[in-house]
């Protein structure tokens, strides 16, 4: 086994290791203090195997660890937006929530292999994921949550008017950048 193979896998064995300590603690201190983890404590079930899968993605190496991370970035993301929606009962925001999982997840995924190796071009990628993602999910919840009413609040008049002209400004915004790439040689 060459150095570099040697290196990955004392990497990937300390990710396990560190996951699998921390879960024991969690584990001994719900024991400990008769906490209930099952009812509230649930999404880090997910968050553990999204983390443990972004560390083997950062010390694998090529195309895999690129993947591992991603998904890792996927898993843990869902699992904190399972632990927000665990917390506050509003399971009816997947609606939106989606766009954090998928893109900012697999974004952060991506930077992350990006930063670790020395990639600007993964560490980019991952950037403009995280920027599309959270941009996605700020439009879709003015949608969901103001034009809708999703969690039962139905807004005034007013308030839709307030997505209209920002729909209006991301038009104008994207319009006038593509003017202005025209015009450069």
């Amino acid at each position: 086994m060459d150095d570099d193979v040697r290196r990955r896998w004392h990497g990937g064995e300390a990710a396990l290791g560190g996951l699998l300590l921390l879960l024991g603690i969690a584990v001994l201190l719900g024991q400990a203090f008769h906490l209930e983890l099952g009812r509230v404590g649930w999404p880090f079930f997910v968050i553990v195997p999204g983390l443990g899968l972004l560390g083997l993605g950062l010390a694998g190496a090529g195309r895999l660890g690129e993947v591992l991370a991603s998904v890792g970035g996927v898993v843990t993301m869902a699992g904190l937006v399972l632990g927000v929606q665990n917390a506050t009962d509003r399971f009816d925001t997947w609606a939106y929530a989606w766009t954090l999982v998928v893109l900012v997840g697999a974004g952060i995924g991506r930077w992350l292999v990006g930063v670790v190796r020395g990639r600007g071009d993964l560490a980019a990628s991952g950037g403009w994921l995280i920027g599309a993602g959270l941009v996605a999910f700020l439009g879709f919840a003015v949608f969901f949550e103001v034009v809708i009413g999703l969690g039962g609040h139905r807004s005034g008049a007013a308030a839709r008017y307030v997505l209209a002209v920002l729909l209006i400004l991301a038009g104008l915004a994207l319009l006038g950048r593509r003017l202005l790439a025209a015009r450069q040689p």
